[in-house]
This record gives C-alpha cells, sequence and structure tokens, in this order.
C-alpha cells in the first residue's frame, strides 16, 4: 500500500518542482495529491487520439473565476468525451480577486530591491510653519507612516504594522448587489447558507448629508435601502471560494472526470509579446477549420506559457490593450482601448472608459472612541444601529468611508488592540484624475499631499476641526485604483440569449478568444459574475455545436469596423452606466438623493466630434498649447476627450460643477 502511495506522490512533487521551474513567481492549483485508492483506469472514456480543449484567462478577478467555473461545472455536467483544461493567468501577488481582493492579517509586504530614498521637501527640518499649497505641514504620525510603506525604515516584519496585524481589511470593491441577476441571486443565496457572504444590517449602510438651513443638526444620516452583501471575512473571501471550487474538479485515477484546472498566480502577461496568435491568419469569418489547432501562445518576459486553443481576456485598462494590439483579431481588440476620465457624455462615448479612484486604508488609535465613531453615533443615537459604510454626499473629493474594524468585527485578531479602528476611505473619481500619478510607484510627495487632503476632507465632511483625525492615525495606506470603474458599458444584442436583452461578453469565434467582465454587462460584482457565465456558456455551445453554423456566425458583440458610417452602431455601441457614474465607486442601490447630471457640453455628439474628443494619449491643439488624455480642439490644450481654450479651461467632457479643493 505505501508503495502504490508513494509513487503518485513521487509524480506529483515532480509535476509541482516542473511548474515552479516554469513559473517561478506563481501558485498553480492544478496538481494536488492523489489519492490512495487510485485505480489504474479512468471513470469516464475518453476519446483516444483527441488533445484535450486548452483555454487560457488573463485575469484572476470574479469575471476571470466566474468564467473558468463555469466552463468546468457545465463541461463536466454535459459529459463530453473531450477534456478540458482551463488556465487562470493573474497578476496578484498574494491571490486573486482583482478588485474583489482584501488584506489580511501576516500578509507581507512585497520586497523592494535597490530602492533609492526619495527626498521630500518635509523630510527637511528648518521647514517653515506652511508649506507651498499654505497647508499645515504633513504631522510626524503621518510622515511616519509613508515612510513605513517604502521600506526604508528597514523594518519588514508585516505584524509590526498595525493594518497587518488587526483583522481583513477591504481596500477596493466594498458592498455586493444582485442589480436584478436571478443567476447571481442564487449564487449570492449559496454563499450566505455557507458562510462566504454576510448581509448588511439594515441601516448598516448610509449616505451622509449637510442637515440644511432648518435643521437644527449640521450633518444627517440615511440609510441605503435594498439588499446587500459583503464577503464575510473580507471581500477578498469570495475569489478564494471561487478558486477553491474551480480546483474541485481536479481528479486522479476513479475520481477524474475530464477537467483539469490551474491558477499561475502573480505572473505577468508580457502586454508587448506576451500574446501571439498561432493560428491560420488566413482564414475568413466563415471559416471554421482548425477548430482543434491550438491558436494562441503566452509568454511572461522569455518564458512561454503554453499553447491554448481559447482565449479569455478578463481583466481591462492600458494592459488589455496593448495585450491584444498585435493580433488580428482587430474588431475585438477595438473594444479594449480605453480612455480614463471620471464622466462619459450622454451618448455613451466611442470607448471604454474607467476612472480612477483613491483607496485610502487608516488606523485610528484613541483612549476613547474616535472622533469619526463619535459623530456617527450621535447622529445614530435614536437608531442605535452600527453603521459600516457611509455613501459621502457632502462632500465632492469623497465617496466612501467603510469602518473595516465593525464590518469585520467577527474577524479581528483576538491579540489586536481594541482601542484601534481601521478605515477605507475612497476618493471621488474626479479627485483620482486630479491627482493621477504612476499607481505601481507613487512618489512620496505625492502619496503626502493626496494623504493629507483626503484626510482633512473627510475632516470637514464630518465637521471636525482639521487634525481631529489626522493626529490619530497610526498607520495607513495608499493606493491609486488607476483602472477602476466602469463609466459605460458595451451594449450588444444577438442571439445569444434569444435576442432578450444585451449579451453580456463578447466572443470573436473566428480566432477563438473572448472577453468577459464588468464593463460588457454592468460595473458591480454581480455584472462581472453574470457576464463570465455567459461567456462560458456560449463558448461550450460553440465547441459542441460547431457543425450547425460557419466559424464566424458564432461571434458576438463584435462592432462593424466597414467604413459605411450607417453601420457604426449596427452591432452595439457604448452605453454609460448612470449609477455608475452617480456613485463613482460603482452599480450600487440608487441613491434616493441623486445630484448627478450629465456635463452639458456632452450632450450633442456633434460637439464632441468638433471638440476632438475620444483621443488617446498626449494630444496638440492646432493653434497652440498641447494636452494630456486627448486631441486637442481648435484654440488649445488637449484634455480627456475634449480640447482646452487659451483660458486653459478644464476638458468640456469632464466639467463639472463640483471643485476639487
Amino acid at each position: 500500500t505505501m508503495m502504490m502511495w508513494r509513487t503518485p506522490l513521487l509524480l506529483y512533487t515532480r509535476l509541482t518542482l516542473l511548474s515552479s521551474l516554469l513559473f517561478p513567481a506563481s501558485s498553480f492549483a492544478a496538481f494536488r495529491p492523489p489519492s490512495a485508492t487510485r485505480s489504474a483506469s479512468s471513470s469516464i472514456s475518453m476519446s483516444s487520439g483527441t488533445s484535450p480543449k486548452k483555454v487560457a484567462i488573463l485575469g484572476g478577478g470574479i469575471s476571470g473565476l466566474s468564467t473558468a467555473s463555469q466552463l468546468l461545472s457545465r463541461h463536466k455536467q454535459s459529459g463530453q468525451s473531450y477534456e478540458l483544461e482551463v488556465t487562470v493567468f493573474d497578476t496578484g501577488r498574494l491571490r486573486p480577486g482583482g478588485r474583489c481582493s482584501s488584506r489580511l492579517v501576516g500578509d507581507k509586504p512585497p520586497v523592494v530591491k535597490n530602492q533609492q530614498p526619495q527626498r521630500r521637501a518635509c523630510d527637511d527640518e528648518d521647514l517653515q510653519a506652511k508649506n507651498q499649497d499654505g497647508n499645515n505641514i504633513t504631522p510626524q504620525n503621518i510622515r511616519k507612516a509613508l515612510l513605513a510603506n517604502t521600506n526604508q525604515q528597514g523594518n519588514n516584519d508585516s505584524m509590526a504594522r498595525v493594518l497587518n496585524s488587526c483583522g481583513a481589511i477591504d481596500h477596493a470593491a466594498q458592498i455586493i448587489s444582485t442589480n436584478g441577476m436571478d443567476r447571481f441571486q442564487s449564487q449570492v443565496d449559496e454563499w450566505l447558507k455557507s458562510d462566504v457572504l454576510e448581509s448588511f444590517p439594515e441601516g448598516s449602510v448610509c449616505e451622509l448629508l449637510d442637515g440644511g438651513e432648518d435643521s437644527t443638526n449640521k450633518l444627517k444620516l440615511e440609510p441605503l435601502q435594498g439588499d446587500m452583501y459583503y464577503g464575510k471575512g473580507g471581500m477578498g473571501n469570495i475569489p478564494l471560494v471561487m478558486r477553491d471550487y474551480c480546483s474541485s474538479f481536479n481528479g486522479f485515477g476513479e475520481n477524474y472526470t475530464g477537467q483539469s484546472f490551474r491558477i499561475a498566480q502573480d505572473v505577468w502577461v508580457s502586454p508587448s509579446n506576451g500574446v501571439k496568435y498561432i493560428g491560420n491568419r488566413n482564414k475568413d469569418d466563415n471559416n471554421s477549420d482548425d477548430d482543434d489547432a491550438e491558436q494562441w501562445e503566452l509568454r511572461a518576459g522569455s518564458k512561454t506559457l503554453g499553447k491554448y486553443h481559447n482565449l479569455v481576456i478578463s481583466h481591462n485598462g492600458k494592459c488589455a490593450d496593448r495585450i491584444m494590439s498585435r493580433t488580428p483579431a482587430k474588431a475585438f481588440h477595438s473594444l479594449l482601448r480605453t480612455k480614463f476620465a471620471p464622466y462619459v457624455p450622454q451618448w455613451g462615448g466611442r470607448e471604454m472608459t474607467l476612472n480612477s479612484i483613491y483607496s485610502l486604508v487608516f488606523a485610528v488609535k484613541s483612549d476613547d472612541a474616535s472622533p469619526i465613531s463619535k459623530v456617527v453615533s450621535n447622529l445614530c443615537n435614536q437608531d442605535k444601529n452600527d453603521v459600516y459604510t457611509i455613501m459621502i454626499k457632502n462632500e465632492p473629493t469623497l465617496r466612501l468611508l467603510s469602518c473595516n474594524s465593525l464590518k469585520h468585527h467577527h474577524a479581528q485578531n483576538p491579540n489586536s488592540e481594541s482601542n484601534i479602528e481601521i478605515y477605507t476611505l475612497l476618493s471621488s473619481p474626479i479627485f483620482g484624475k486630479q491627482f493621477k500619478g504612476p499607481q505601481e510607484n507613487l512618489p512620496l510627495d505625492l502619496q503626502e499631499k493626496v494623504v493629507m487632503k483626503m484626510l482633512s476632507n473627510l475632516e470637514n465632511a464630518f465637521k471636525l476641526e482639521q487634525g481631529d483625525v489626522s493626529n490619530w492615525v497610526v498607520d495607513l495606506k495608499l493606493q491609486l485604483w488607476g483602472a477602476a470603474v466602469p463609466m459605460n458599458t458595451w451594449s450588444s444584442t444577438s442571439s445569444s440569449n434569444g435576442g432578450g436583452g444585451v449579451d453580456g461578453f463578447v466572443y470573436d469565434a473566428t480566432y477563438g478568444v473572448g472577453a468577459a467582465g464588468d464593463w460588457i454587462l454592468d460595473p458591480s460584482i454581480a455584472g462581472a459574475w453574470e457576464s463570465g457565465r455567459r461567456l462560458a456558456d456560449w463558448m461550450l455551445k460553440h465547441h459542441e455545436e460547431s457543425d450547425k453554423k460557419k466559424g464566424g456566425e458564432w461571434s458576438v458583440g463584435l462592432p462593424d469596423l466597414t467604413n459605411n458610417s450607417n453601420n457604426k452602431e449596427k452591432n452595439g455601441k457604448f452605453v454609460p452606466s448612470r449609477v455608475a457614474l452617480e456613485s463613482g465607486i460603482g452599480s450600487i442601490p440608487p441613491s434616493p438623493n441623486s445630484t448627478f447630471e450629465f456635463p452639458t457640453s456632452s450632450n450633442d455628439g456633434q460637439s464632441q466630434r468638433r471638440q476632438g474628443g475620444g483621443g488617446r494619449g498626449r494630444g496638440g491643439g492646432r493653434s497652440r498649447g498641447r494636452g494630456r488624455g486627448g486631441r486637442g480642439g481648435r484654440n488649445g490644450r488637449g484634455g480627456g476627450g475634449g480640447g482646452r481654450n487659451s483660458n486653459r479651461a478644464r476638458s468640456n467632457n469632464d466639467r463639472t460643477s463640483q471643485t476639487v479643493s
């Protein structure tokens, strides 16, 4: 019996070693120790001489894992004779999840090699009382926390940081709502039963508003209505459960049912040459030959990641755009071109538009309750409800404040100090754009400016004195969520769902590549999950019923790139997401206090065209000046979707009555 066990265990060890050599920074979930009761024969009969169908998914967020789990489960249920191998490549350093992720107790910071200390003005001892902006100099406690994030203090012990020792911290996605999607509602119900999700208690998600002239109170809290959920023990628990579900399809011997799954963690598919089409470039849309041939080869730097029959893009932003830019799937690639702006015109815009948001996680320590919790407690003295999450409506630079200590009270480290409160503060998209920097390496002076402005504006929103919050901060972490929330979604309608409603995914059957994500259906976790499901169902249907249609007829959601202007919106168009535009952080239950209005200059498509909107990169005006983010108009600097005139006014498409201070 021991010899029977040692042989497959040795094989498993060698396979694991091989995977670590191919992907040195990866963590594979594909290979597990085989069962001790392994038999010599498989429980199903696979077609002899048929190679496994291999699918590569770029992105381990909700849409990517949803696509993988549906491919595996549907394949098993249908009892197909061919084998299916699904591989997810995720850039997350520690875990999958994308925007649905959390920081957990003991997470180690990345090792920064040969980092050069960045000298900042605030490091000088002989500074005057004010800096160039006229604001107070950053307090010592804030400076200390910022320096700790750069490893310049020589302390890489993660447990020495307050934020790494207290409990789960949600730093990106905060709220889950089903948004009327029945399949996702069924999944939510299942997650609730298995303690993956927790319902927000009634009254625990509120909007913070000014009290008004007729009110005796300066502030008021109004509860948001509707069913809302969050990940128990952290939002990052949701993708971990999805990953483990996918791994459950890996079997050996009599437990093998024809599916295998692996996830490569901390792997960056090279944007410049990481994706190469190796199929037949000469085939047309009606040619379905080479259906069994591998069509895509992936690379990470100089290392090959394998060859695959199908490719799924389940992330967005500049990387997705660059990855597909050199492939022959031109119509598919055109949808991945991305613009970054806090708003879109009322007609939706010409390309995917993502906003940028700052996420500031900070810990406050005080002998009693913090000033924030005191204000909230006073506003809730009659309802006596704990408020977990606050949508900030009285400060245009901020959007959300969430108390991780309350929300994840059941997952707190019992050894952590009880007088520490940990908050996540999300900025508005306007603020994120105004102070945008290189998100992978934010300069220290920019971090300092952003942190102090966000904390100062939070104090203003809560009618506190300057320093009431910032002076009590004992630890913090600032992150720029550069490609954050879609402001518009690609809307196409075809026969994929019987002609009822939008497709919710994109699929180029000619080249065997598809896309899933919230930008194709709804800017929410529900939209990402449902999009992945729909794409997986269609891909399996295409493979199993390919003889019923010609190759290109299986394509879904591709735009018409012909020169005939009458066909520009023949197969779909980008439409604005009003709820996401209002909240700035995704699709959540609608606000009864909505004040959002589209920028007036964006209502007219002809006006948009005159101003040179829709451009990318740096744009120059015809007569003078230059701009960033789009092509300039006739009179000057180009902005993110509209030219600037000679008085350097803000880009028309991004103009708003709200100002950023």
